[in-house]
């Protein structure tokens, strides 16, 4: 386990052993993770959201440096200067959240397992055994993995809404896609996968609706204002 496994793995045997139950546990967790990572979601947004508020005078220099692209680039990056806005902000905070997003799905997998000795542990939260895998509890087993995906789903379309050209281009077809891979996924992996993933969806719509209109001005409403 790595450095960062390790730390969400203590995190979760904290949470476990102050509440008694795994599925609240995984709640926590899951929320500690949400508020820790809410600066770079904000920086995300609002990278987004500035990038939008250029896109007419972009095009405008797409049509005028057409046929020079050395000199697009140059005008490109006078742009961005000009309005203190770095291209790349809006991926940086995903690529940083990643690597905890890998270590926290394999504690989450792995946490019963690394239990299953301690005295009274059990996996059980509302009726559902959160280690089993999803498709040996049934009908009940498709609950959460139909919910993670349809907050996958809404949560995607929610971010294609604030990214226009990417909706129209190939991210597009991740508004389909994601949702059913992550059903799938969800299904035939232990339920608590799917429980923090629905979780964290939930989470994240709350927060980007949030975010998006009541914290995060447009640019050119800030020059009205």
């Amino acid at each position: 386990m790595n450095f960062i496994g390790q730390i969400l793995f203590n995190l979760l045997s904290f949470f476990y052993d102050i509440t008694n139950s795994y599925g609240i546990a995984i709640v926590l967790l899951t929320l500690v993770f949400r508020f820790v990572t809410f600066p770079l979601n904000l920086k995300q947004i609002k990278s987004t959201k500035a990038m939008n508020a250029l896109v007419p005078e972009r095009k405008k220099l797409e049509e005028k440096y057409k046929n020079d692209k050395q000199k697009l680039n140059e005008e490109m990056m006078q742009l961005y200067q000009k309005h203190k806005i770095n291209p790349l902000a809006g991926c940086l905070p995903m690529l940083i959240q990643f690597p905890v997003f890998i270590a926290m799905f394999n504690v989450v997998k792995n946490f019963p397992k690394e239990m299953s000795d301690v005295a009274g542990f059990s996996s059980v939260f509302l009726g559902i055994d959160l280690a089993s895998i999803g498709r040996q509890l049934g009908v009940i087993g498709f609950i959460l993995p139909a919910l993670a995906g349809i907050t996958t789903y809404l949560q995607t379309k929610q971010s294609m809404a604030d990214n226009p050209q990417a909706a129209q281009g190939g991210m597009g077809a991740m508004t389909s896609i994601m949702p059913v891979m992550i059903t799938y996924f969800s299904y035939i992996q232990p339920a608590g996968l799917a429980l923090y993933w629905l979780l964290g969806n939930i989470f994240s719509i709350g927060q980007h609706h949030l975010l998006s209109k009541h914290v995060v001005k447009l640019p050119e409403k800030q020059g009205e204002a």
